[in-house]
């Protein structure tokens, strides 16, 4: 089987072929195009790209992504930092998810063992802004691996 294989100057209906079939094979299906024909193959995909200077109108409300600078080396890097945000944000919700589980539990002690409140909501959002404000910020500026 190989590991890469490229299609060029395809017809409009021979590209949704190409992007159903490897569908079904289960891949990740990015297809890069410019023009009107190009615009189901990109919609279809499960990544569509289009070109930004050179791209019809068409083709760039059909894409996920648009290269503005029409440059190929921009999607490697585009992945990149959308991987490294996509890790800051699982870093940030895991951290509020842990951090806030002693603010839950009186809360849970209400429902179900009818304590009484000891915090009014507002109060409790209050402490809860205050402390993970800075937290966050942390998370949100610290580099990424690449």
């Amino acid at each position: 089987m190989k590991e890469s294989v490229i299609f060029a100057r395809t017809s409009p209906e021979q590209k949704l072929v190409i992007v159903d079939a490897c569908q079904k094979l289960s891949h990740c299906v990015a297809v890069i195009g410019d023009g009107v024909n190009d615009s189901p193959a990109i919609k279809k995909a499960d990544i569509g790209i289009a070109m930004g200077l050179i791209g019809t109108e068409v083709a760039k409300d059909a894409a996920d992504i648009v290269l503005l600078d029409d440059d190929f080396s921009n999607i490697v890097k585009g992945i990149k930092r959308g991987r490294v945000i996509f890790d800051t944000l699982k870093r940030i919700v895991g951290y509020n998810l842990t951090s806030n589980i002693p603010e839950l539990l009186p809360v849970l002690g209400v429902v179900i063992f009818q304590f009484p409140i000891p915090l009014t909501t507002i109060l409790m959002l209050c402490i809860d802004c205050g402390t993970n404000i800075y937290p966050n910020i942390c998370f949100s500026f610290e580099p990424g691996s690449l």
